[in-house]
């Protein structure tokens, strides 16, 4: 026998009892993710997802976010380790170092738009705190922008 919930008005959730092999069985419905699932969910997606320790070096990404740093000359194997500052000197002293530095050392959630003059395009980023460090995730949002003022 096979629970599942039916979701009637998408509020309440009923609980429905059959055999059917398509119904994931309860016991596997708890089960801890193991790092590689993690790593499949993550890559399957199109936001780029990078983790940083607590001083901000590169310690993971997905594959989206590899394939950003790839277009900038980069790879996660010169990367890993190095401090996002020592990669990006630039960023210093720019709202993503601030609002990187309150995701890291305040554990506080931040969100803010940034436009990489690097690879012509807008992301939308996402800061959550991790213990350590952070976790950032990258969303392009260059087809919803007008390309910066020239200086």
């Amino acid at each position: 026998m096979w629970s599942c919930y039916v979701f009637l008005d998408r509020r309440i959730p009923v609980p429905f009892h059959f055999d059917h092999e398509f119904c994931i069985k309860p016991e596997l419905m708890h089960r801890a993710f193991e790092r590689a699932d993690l790593m499949v969910i993550l890559d399957g997606i199109d936001d780029a997802v990078v983790k940083l320790d607590e001083q901000a070096n590169f310690a993971a990404m997905n594959q989206a976010a590899a394939d950003i740093y790839q277009r900038l000359g980069l790879s996660f194997h010169t990367m890993k380790g190095k401090s996002i500052w020592e990669i990006f000197p630039d960023l210093k002293g720019t709202t993503v170092e601030r609002e990187l530095r309150s995701v890291i050392e305040d554990h506080m959630q931040a969100s803010f738009e940034f436009y990489s003059p690097k690879d012509l395009r807008w992301y939308e980023i996402r800061g959550y705190p991790a213990s350590p460090g952070a976790i950032l995730v990258f969303h392009d949002i260059t087809h919803k922008k007008s390309p910066p003022a020239s200086s």
